[in-house]
C-alpha cells in the first residue's frame, strides 16, 4: 500500500494530513492548489488487482455524475507515476463512528440523520449504484449536520435479477466477501448479489446503532455473528433505549427484516418514514400520557392547573 509523505504533490493536489486508511487505500486531506480548496485524496493500494483497479476507475467516472447533497462528490481521478488516486469532496465534521462513541442519539437525531442517509442511498440506487459497504466509518456528519455517504470503493452496478443472482470476483471468490460482515444483509451471506434492499438492511444496522448505542447483532466470532444475522431477531430499539420514540421501532425493524421482500421497497420509502417521525409533534407520542398523569396528580391535591 502506498504511504506518501505529507506535503507531497499528486498532480496539483498537495497532501496535508492523514484522514484514514482501509483495504482499498489511504485517504489524505489535501489542498487543491489550483482552486485553493480542501479535498480528500484517496491513494489506491498497490496490491489491488488490475481488473479491480479498472472497475474502480469506472465507478469513479459514474459517481462523478451523481450530484446529491448526501453523497460526497467525486471530483477528479488521476495517476502520478505508479500511484493511482481519486479526489473527493472533503467533508469537515466528524465520522459517524466517532459520534457513536458518545451516548445513543435521541429520536430526532436518529430520524434526521437516517433520512439523509436514505436519501443519499436512493440517489445512488437511481443511478444504478449499490454501495455494498454502508457502515458508520463510511458516513460523515458535517459541521452543519449534513450526513454524507463516503467511499464507494466496493460499489457495484445493480444486477438485473437481484433475487437470484450470485457474483464472483476474478479469482473465483464469492463477492459476499466484499464489505463489512457486521452490516451485511442475510441474503448476501447466502451468496446472492447486492441490490438496493441489501443497502437498506445495512442502513437499518446503522439506524439501530444510532438509536441504541450498540449493533443489533453483538458477536465477535465471525461464524456466530453470521448465525445471528441469518436467524436471530434483535431486541426492539425502544426496549434498549427507553427514551426512544416507539415509532422508530417499526421503521428500524422493517429495514432489518430477514426477508428482503418485507423491507422497504426502496430507500425513498425509508426516508419518508423517518421524515414522518422527525416532523411528528413529540407531545403527541411522548408527553400526553405524562401530562395526563400530572393533571390527575394535581387534581387529587385539589390544585387547579392554569
Amino acid at each position: 500500500m502506498h504511504s506518501l509523505q505529507c506535503r507531497s504533490m499528486l498532480g496539483h493536489y498537495r497532501l496535508e494530513g492523514l484522514l484514514g486508511a482501509g483495504s482499498m487505500g489511504i485517504v489524505y486531506l489535501a489542498r487543491d492548489v489550483r482552486l485553493d480548496r480542501d479535498v480528500a485524496v484517496k491513494v489506491l493500494s498497490t496490491d489491488i488487482d488490475d481488473p479491480v483497479r479498472l472497475r474502480l476507475r469506472d465507478e469513479a467516472h459514474t459517481l462523478s455524475k451523481l450530484n446529491h447533497p448526501n453523497i460526497a462528490a467525486v471530483l477528479d481521478s488521476g495517476s502520478e507515476g505508479a500511484v493511482d488516486f481519486l479526489v473527493m469532496e472533503y467533508v469537515d465534521g466528524s465520522g459517524l463512528d466517532s459520534l457513536l462513541q458518545q451516548t445513543p442519539f435521541d429520536s430526532q437525531r436518529v430520524a434526521a440523520l437516517g433520512a439523509q442517509l436514505a436519501r443519499g442511498l436512493a440517489a445512488a440506487h437511481r443511478g444504478g449504484i449499490i454501495h455494498r459497504d454502508i457502515k458508520p466509518s463510511n458516513l460523515r456528519v458535517s459541521s452543519k449536520g449534513v450526513m454524507k455517504i463516503l467511499d464507494f470503493g466496493v460499489a457495484t452496478r445493480e444486477p438485473r435479477h437481484p433475487q437470484t443472482a450470485t457474483t464472483r470476483t476474478d479469482n473465483g471468490t464469492r463477492e459476499w466477501l466484499v464489505g463489512t460482515l457486521q452490516y451485511m444483509a442475510p441474503e448476501r451471506l447466502r451468496g446472492q448479489a447486492a441490490n438496493p434492499r441489501t443497502d437498506i438492511f445495512s442502513a437499518g444496522v446503522v439506524l439501530y446503532e444510532m438509536a441504541c448505542g450498540q449493533r443489533p447483532f453483538r458477536e465477535v466470532h465471525p461464524i456466530r455473528l453470521i448465525e445471528l444475522i441469518l436467524g436471530a431477531t434483535p431486541p426492539r430499539p425502544s426496549s434498549v433505549n427507553r427514551r426512544l420514540r416507539p415509532a422508530l421501532d417499526g421503521i428500524i425493524m422493517r429495514a432489518l427484516d430477514k426477508d428482503p421482500r418485507r423491507r422497504y421497497g426502496d430507500a425513498d420509502q425509508l426516508a419518508s418514514a423517518l421524515d414522518e417521525v422527525r416532523h411528528a409533534w413529540p407531545l403527541r407520542a411522548e408527553l400526553f400520557p405524562r401530562a395526563r398523569s400530572i393533571a390527575r396528580w394535581f387534581s387529587w391535591l385539589g390544585t387547579p392547573i392554569a
